[in-house]
């Protein structure tokens, strides 16, 4: 399958500063690819540069075959939704959806408003104010303002993050049946692997401006290749290997406590509803344990004897 869009040994940079080297990565029509990392990886720098509010020091953007490097963001036929909803709070949400469109002197605007706000199930509210809106609604709004310009890539800079945890998790349930429904290319930036896993038909891990690990979410969470890969995807024990190069990690639920040849002191115990959640001082370092409730309970100061076995390790190439 040809690439619908293709960053070719991109290199982005603010001023002397390079945020992003040598960066290659193709997304299929109609993929949902999310870009996954830490503060300042570069990956919402990528997608600066793909929306075309970032020229890039060089390399080549592509977009359906045609060469968008240099183009306005305005000719790319990008859409944008940004984690602040961006919307014009002195307008109701139908003239919010149907801005960029009188822009464009759209014919049958109305008819277009309304099936935009019927993809993202807010007819009812076409005539409401934002501020009369809940935070997911207003998301809502934000989405369907780009899908009614039908771009052919829709940009997403960390949507989610301003919403209380119920909300995400709906907003999550929209975003897949809205990507679904349309079927258009999504590029999703998030930092939180959560969020990754349950939406990306493909992650795309950055380090330092540079892809890490790039596959499907079942890849990075069973098969992480390094120890910056395997923390981020939640193995918080990694250990370098003793018996072959590379390392080890364990997930906490993977570590046995109470048994074993290892001894710790219990630092910290956190009750985390379905689990009780403990940070063991060992010589090996902090070691990460999760015990499910209802199990035998341990308190902070105790010493205790725990196991890291290696059938429930994941093998890592390296452990930088």
């Amino acid at each position: 399958m040809s690439d619908y869009v293709s960053l070719q040994n991109l290199t982005l940079a603010y001023g002397k500063t390079i945020a992003v080297e040598g960066l290659n990565l193709g997304i299929a029509k109609g993929e949902l690819i999310t870009l996954l990392g830490p503060s300042g990886c570069g990956k919402t720098t990528t997608m600066r540069a793909i929306a075309g509010l970032l020229t890039p020091k060089s390399g080549k953007i592509s977009i359906d075959g045609r060469d968008v490097t240099r183009l306005a963001p305005s000719k790319r036929e990008v859409g944008l939704v940004f984690q602040s909803y961006a919307l014009f709070p002195h307008l109701s949400v139908f003239e919010n959806v149907a801005f960029g469109l009188r822009l464009r002197r759209e014919a049958d605007l109305d008819a277009k408003v309304m099936a935009g706000l019927e993809t993202v199930g807010l007819t009812d509210f076409a005539s409401r104010q934002p501020a009369d809106l809940s935070g997911g609604q207003q998301q809502r709004v934000s989405l369907a303002r780009s899908l009614v310009m039908q771009p052919k890539v829709l940009l997403l800079d960390e949507p989610l993050s301003n919403l209380d945890a119920r909300l995400r998790l709906e907003m999550r349930s929209e975003l897949q049946r809205v990507q679904k429904d349309t079927g258009i290319t999504m590029v999703f930036v998030t930092h939180d692997q959560s969020e990754a896993l349950a939406l990306a038909d493909r992650i795309v891990l950055m380090r330092d401006g540079a892809i890490e690990q790039i596959g499907n979410p079942e890849d990075l969470y069973n098969a992480p290749v390094s120890g910056f890969a395997a923390d981020f995807m939640g193995f918080e024990t990694i250990l370098p290997n003793d018996t072959g190069p590379g390392g080890l990690a364990w997930r906490p639920g993977a570590v046995q406590i109470g048994t074993g040849p290892h001894s710790g002191q219990i630092r910290g115990a956190s009750f985390a509803g379905e689990h009780w959640e403990y940070v063991l001082a060992s010589p090996l370092g902090d070691i990460k344990v999760d015990v499910p409730k209802g199990q035998e309970r341990f308190e902070i100061g105790q010493q205790v004897a725990f196991d890291l076995p290696r059938s429930a390790a994941v093998p890592l190439a390296r452990v930088d």
